[in-house]
């Protein structure tokens, strides 16, 4: 789908959040749901993020739509006991109104533990002092905080592994080449050995195949998403 026919016009009351499910594969059930945003026009798919975020960046507008999604899957989830996270970007994470913002909508919210919040990893690394002190906001709050995007090829496990993190998503382009690199595998296997002493989450993600579905599994993965799985949807049905 071309960006050109998102509609310039287009309003932020149309972006609603999809869910993407991370299973447990110990027992093929949801462990929590990624909210995902999506640009929603009549008659038309739903855009994705890349497709129409230059028109939320060009109005100066990345912090509600933000607040819209997390609004939303806020009010989605009150009364539904399951967990769930939501993205914010560097910009949210700079911006002081976010963080007021959380404060504010997870007073008297039912079990904010439920409740993550994702940051790429490469905007934690890239700015420390930032993700800490947004990190210190979350855990005030008593949400978690998971890194996304760690390729065990491009980062640095002892480094991430000591940030103030409750899960990592770990990609599963990993599969490629892990059989003939030994040193890849060895990567793998440290980095469950210290995420286990940490306390931190590792979970596979951008699974598409079964057979990179089955080789995470044997790897020792116990949460796992991605579109084999399930595509993101509008509701839990």
């Amino acid at each position: 789908m071309q960006v050109s026919l998102v509609n310039q016009d287009f309003s932020l009351e149309s972006i609603v959040p999809f869910f993407q499910p991370i299973m447990d594969l110990s027992n093929n059930t949801v462990w929590r749901y990624e909210c995902l945003a999506r640009l929603v026009n009549f008659n038309q798919p739903a855009f994705v993020p890349s497709e129409f975020l230059f028109l939320v960046e060009r109005r100066h507008s990345v912090a509600r739509l933000t607040e819209t999604i997390f609004n939303r899957s806020a009010n989605y989830f009150r009364n539904i006991n399951v967990a769930w996270s939501v993205n914010v970007s560097l910009e949210d994470m700079l911006d002081p109104e976010i963080s007021q913002f959380l404060r504010a909508q997870l007073h008297n919210y039912p079990n904010p533990q439920r409740i993550s919040i994702e940051i790429t990893v490469k905007n934690a690394l890239e700015n420390l002092d930032v993700f800490n002190e947004f990190a210190s906001v979350c855990k005030g709050l008593n949400i978690g905080i998971t890194l996304d995007h760690f390729e065990l090829s491009t980062c640095d496990i002892g480094q991430v592994l000591a940030l103030p993190v409750d899960a990592i998503k770990v990609s599963g382009t990993v599969m490629q080449g892990i059989e003939k690199n030994a040193g890849l595998y060895q990567s793998l296997v440290s980095l469950f050995q210290q995420a286990s002493m940490n306390n931190i989450v590792l979970i596979a993600e951008h699974i598409e195949q079964l057979e990179v579905l089955e080789a995470m599994k044997n790897l020792g993965f116990r949460y796992a998403q991605g579109f084999y799985l399930s595509q993101p949807k509008s509701n839990l049905e």
